[in-house]
This record gives C-alpha cells, structure tokens and sequence, in this order.
C-alpha cells in the first residue's frame, strides 16, 4: 500500500477552493503528481480541488478527473500535511503530470453534504437554546448514512418535538451562512454557540462558519449559503451514549 506521506512528499499545501465557495461543481487545474497503486487506479494530487477530503465531520467528496490524455473516477479524497489526495480508478488513458486537467465534483451528494451540515450548526444552536448553556461535542458526522453530533453532558430537558421546532424556525427565517477567518487570539472573541472548541487543533487562522444572529463555529466544510436552502430538519433519535448524549438527525426533501 502505498504511503500517503509519500504521495505528498515535497508538494506545497492544496489550494482548497471548497474553503472560499462551497457552491464550484467544476475547475480546471494542474496535476502535480500521479502515483499507480494498480494499472488502472492510482492517487492524484492537484495544484487547485474543489473536493473535501474525509475528516471535519464531513465525508469525502467524489467526482471526475480528466484531460486530453485520461479520464479517472474519484472514488475518495483525504489529506496529508494540508496536500489533498484524490484516489480513483483509471477508466481511459494515461495521466501525465504537469497536464491541465478538468475536475468535476459529483454535485447532488455533495450538495446534500452541505445541507447536513449546515443543520448540524443549527442543531448545536437548538440544543444549547434548550438547555439554556453551552456545551461541548465528544464528535459529530454530517452526511449520510446517519447524521449526529453528541454532546457531553446529561441528556434532561431535551425532547424531539421542541428541538425539531426550533430548528426549524432558523431554517424557515432565510439566515445568511457565510464564513470568516480570525487569527487564533480573536477566536473566542468571535465564537458563538461553538460546541467544538475543545477538538479544535491549534492553528494560527482559523475559518469560522457564521450563521447570522444564531452562531458562529469554527468549521472548515461545506455549507449552503442560506438556512432556506436546509428545506427542513428532522429530529430522528436522542439517545443516552457514553458521558452523555447522541442526537440523531436528517434534511428534509421538501420544506417543512
């Protein structure tokens, strides 16, 4: 198996495009370097991507590569030392590194990423307008199968009707979603109803997800840029984990 330290060795950090507009379904760039795994799969690594890699919560993306020399299926992205690694199966052609190639982002998934996500802030901001403090997330994922965050702390006063309602009340009043980047000395002067902060990794900037009027997050996926476009919220299960408790929970189809 090949290493993925050795992949990126040597490459400077990926110019990740999701970061600044989560909405880029396509872009053309430059592969850097293309490593075989087998005759017909193999890593990818670009100069620009549009695709998240696994980890922040958030699955990886999937999508195509292609030029005038190949095309390739990208099967799953993950990352290395801030170089992001796109793995694929090799359908035509040969890659050739320094070519110009064309990225596209396998969109109605990704999409649906974004709207998990973006719920899963307004959950946080639900769950602590419930309890009337603040908390702290053990973990989180925000895509399917099954969207979660868990929360340290007793599970009282939490029940699906009210938590689903309220969510829902940020869906329908169309708030902007926007990120900022704040140097680490300002960040807890600029969080609000952040349930992460204690997982955060230590980082000189750091991008904060904000939800106007509800809360600001640090968060480094992809989200909508309005909480209309969530459609609505379902509450699936809470449920009693270890230290504390698992809300469970789904986008809707259609607005509530």
């Amino acid at each position: 198996m090949v290493s993925l330290s050795s992949i990126t060795a040597g490459l400077q950090p990926t110019n990740k495009l999701y970061l600044n507009d989560s909405y880029l379904g396509t872009v053309e760039t430059t592969l850097l370097r293309y490593v075989p795994e087998t005759r017909r799969s193999g890593y990818f690594v670009t100069t620009d991507t549009i695709m998240h890699p696994k980890g922040g919560a958030q699955p990886s993306d999937t999508g195509t590569l292609e030029s005038a020399n190949f095309k390739a299926v990208v099967k799953k992205v993950l990352e290395h030392s801030g170089v992001v690694v796109h793995y694929g199966d090799i359908k035509e052609g040969t890659p050739r590194e320094g070519e110009k190639v064309s990225m596209m982002i396998a969109w109605e998934e990704r999409y649906r990423v974004m709207r998990l996500h973006t719920a899963g802030h307004i959950v946080d901001y639900a769950v602590v307008e419930l309890l009337g403090r603040d908390l702290l997330s053990s973990r989180a994922f925000h895509g399917p199968p099954e969207s979660f965050v868990e929360y340290i702390g007793r599970v009282g006063g939490i029940d699906l009707a009210s938590l689903e309602r309220i969510s829902n009340v940020v869906v329908k009043a169309s708030k902007r979603v926007y990120p900022v980047w704040v140097p680490r000395q300002e960040l807890l002067k600029t969080v609000r109803g952040a349930p992460n902060l204690a997982r955060l990794p230590e980082l000189e900037t750091y991008r904060v997800i904000v939800i106007d009027g509800v809360n600001a997050i640090p968060c480094g996926g992809t989200h909508v840029a309005n909480t209309a476009e969530v459609r609505g919220i379902l509450i699936k299960k809470v449920e009693e984990v270890m230290d504390g408790f698992k809300v469970v929970y789904d986008v809707a189809d259609c607005p509530l």
